[in-house]
């Protein structure tokens, strides 16, 4: 079978880059011809390991410089940019013959459905439904953005599937009778499970306003006097770094709060922590979870849409706390690290239920969706 994935790049170290990287190598190893196709790779080296096996094809089109261009300029290049995508990615795509095309819901997600090629076409959405309702504009601009989500859902009608990561985000898209569930597949590294002696706590994601992380550490400031000798570390990168640091620094956080930047072996650091915390305002999936509750680890999540709902069974292997409620964060935060009991039983829980997303339980779903549609 010849499976193709299309999104902007490999060589950051984001969520989707590690997951569609991780998924075509599993899919390569199984004897599929996959082939990756990106439009700004500009030439750098993916961040994630990639297949020798695995053919990687740029398009040039660089959508990320037209970002930078004058309003007027910007208006002209995103049609120049999109007919020269649209053009050669129908070339492409033609040439190679492909039985399943997978957009991961960027610029070609209008595109594909247009292309005759003879394969069959799939949405991968690594975001959720209500990610547009938090970043939806005020006023006119608001319009603008309903406006695109009609087209959005027009365009989704196109597709053999939309595959959606939680079961609570399905319900988000009841217009369309096309969607299917299938969670992200876990293959992080993890060398050795937490023992949980650590007084650590770790959350990972980007230092950017959907991860929220204002206020996990103003719910740490509320707790950290009662707990000496326990530490907060907060891997990750972003735009808001400098936010973070002066606003640990305004809360004499410093000694105990630490934003570690990112990590290549997350799955280390998760195996030297004992709990983990996440505070994000909306989610795709966060498969952070997943992969600190792989290491053994109890979770504490903000109830955010979507994703912590699917993966974390409150008050067994961790605890969900309602969104925005700083207070109750710190409050589970601090009952976990002061019973050490707890806190093992709940991590043997999260280590079992992470196996749900393992890629022997995964991977299969997926096969069977493209064994499915190629009958239809």
């Amino acid at each position: 079978m010849k499976i193709v994935y299309c999104l902007p790049s490999t060589h950051r170290m984001g969520g989707i880059e590690r997951i569609i990287s991780g998924k075509a190598n599993m899919l390569s190893e199984m004897g599929h011809d996959v082939v990756i196709i990106t439009t700004d790779q500009q030439g750098k080296q993916p961040y994630f390991r990639i297949s020798d096996k695995i053919k990687c094809y740029d398009l040039g089109i660089n959508f990320d410089k037209n970002q930078k261009r004058p309003f007027i300029k910007k208006i002209f290049y995103y049609f120049y940019n999109s007919y020269l995508h649209k053009k050669r990615l129908k070339k492409l795509l033609i040439e190679l013959k492909a039985d399943i095309v997978i957009s991961t819901f960027f610029s070609e997600m209008g595109l594909l459905p247009q292309i005759k090629d003879g394969s069959k076409k799939i949405v991968e959405f690594h975001f959720s439904r209500p990610m547009f309702r938090f970043t939806r504009r005020k006023g006119v601009r608001g319009y603008i953005d309903d406006f695109m989500m009609h087209q959005i859902i027009h365009s989704l009608r196109k597709y053999d599937r939309f595959v959606v990561l939680s079961h609570e985000d399905a319900d988000n898209w009841k217009e369309l009778n096309n969607v299917v569930v299938i969670n992200n597949v876990c293959a992080i590294d993890i060398t050795e499970r937490a023992t949980l002696e650590e007084h650590r706590v770790i959350s990972v994601g980007r230092y950017e306003y959907p991860k929220s992380f204002d206020r996990l550490i103003n719910a740490w400031a509320l707790i950290a006097k009662r707990v000496p000798g326990w530490s907060l570390h907060i891997f990750g990168e972003g735009s808001l770094r400098l936010v973070l640091t002066k606003q640990i620094k305004d809360l004499h956080l410093e000694n105990s709060v630490f934003l570690e930047g990112a990590s290549s072996d997350v799955g280390k650091e998760l195996s030297k922590s004992s709990i983990a915390v996440f505070s994000s305002i909306y989610e795709g999936f966060l498969m952070a979870i997943v992969e600190a509750e792989s290491a053994g680890l109890p979770v504490v999540s903000f109830d955010a849409p979507c994703g912590p709902k699917d993966i974390i069974r409150d008050g067994e292997d961790g605890f969900l706390v309602k969104n925005g409620d700083i207070e109750s964060l710190g409050e589970r935060l601090l009952t976990l690290m002061q019973d050490d009991g707890l806190r093992k039983e709940m991590g043997a829980k999260a280590f079992e239920n992470s196996k749900r997303f393992t890629p022997e339980v995964i991977m299969p779903q997926w096969l069977s969706l493209f064994e499915t549609i190629l009958k239809e």
